[in-house]
């Protein structure tokens, strides 16, 4: 019978930009909750590349973009080596792959050296437990789409944005930083796995995200020559990372240059 866990965050955090972030928190995550294969470890990252598509719908202002896409997750890391993928199984036995929509606001109509702030943000972690979903890439004519095959556990999710920066490099790649809430999903049914199973350590778990996604300009297509004025901008082969912390590090954000206010959240699982 799963007991009840609460925990509380809150506070403020003002931008230091002389305070050292913290080093990557170590995680536990057990496999078994997804597959009988594998055994479990710690890490303290998670690696992967996305598929985005980002368009100016004609009703928004001229600098607001949104996005749509996803990312999937090819293995784990800790201290920066690799987690054998026979003992995390991913990509083995189960695949590891999250959806997410974004809103930008842009220093001006998006072309190589724009930058953008990113304004809204939901994200969506899910395991296929059968490894065997459909992933289509972003075009300029249509969003990138998984298309799951058989049961999807999902294991975390967010809609709370602490900050995030992006844009198109002068160089013609693109780049996003972002740092968002983080909510292990709990499942209603005690009958099927969720994110408490297969993140077990620690109690309570990290409440925040931190992501890092780039690419090359190989990996782009606008709608016009140069993504110079671009309406629409697909992304591809953009590899990156996912770490996490209890709370929002000063130091990353001091690196983007965005202030943060933390409104306290509570949430109750069932455990």
């Amino acid at each position: 019978m799963k007991k009840y866990l609460h925990w509380l965050l809150a506070g403020a955090l003002g931008l230091l930009g002389t305070t050292q972030a913290y080093a990557s928190p170590v995680f536990h995550v057990d496999p078994t909750a997804i597959t009988p294969a594998g055994s479990d470890f710690d890490a303290d990252a998670i690696n992967g590349f996305s598929s985005t598509r980002i368009r100016h719908d004609a009703a928004d202002p001229a600098t607001v973009y949104r996005a749509s896409g996803y990312a999937v997750f090819t293995g784990f890391a800790l201290n920066s080596a690799p987690v054998p993928g026979g003992q995390s199984q991913v990509n083995v036995a189960y695949g590891l792959y999250a959806t997410f929509s974004q809103q930008f606001t842009c220093s001006g109509i998006l072309a190589p050296g724009v930058n953008c702030n990113v304004t809204s943000f939901s994200f969506e972690l899910w395991a296929d437990p059968d490894n065997d979903n459909t992933y289509s890439l972003a075009t300029v004519a249509l969003d990138p789409t998984v298309t799951g095959a058989g049961d999807q556990l999902k294991l975390a999710s967010s809609s709370m944005l602490n900050a995030g920066v992006g844009g198109l490099d002068l160089l013609g790649g693109a780049f996003q930083n972002m740092n968002f809430g983080w909510e292990l999903y709990d499942n209603p049914d005690p009958l099927k796995k969720d994110g408490f199973d297969y993140f077990t350590l620690p109690r309570p778990f990290y409440t925040a995200a931190f992501s890092a996604f780039n690419n090359t300009s190989l990996g782009i297509t606008c709608d016009v020559a140069g993504c110079i004025g671009a309406n629409v901008v697909a992304i591809n082969s953009e590899t990156g990372i996912l770490d996490f912390a209890q709370v929002p590090e000063p130091g990353s954000l001091a690196l983007l240059g965005l202030g943060l206010l933390m409104v306290g959240t509570q949430r109750r699982r069932r455990r």
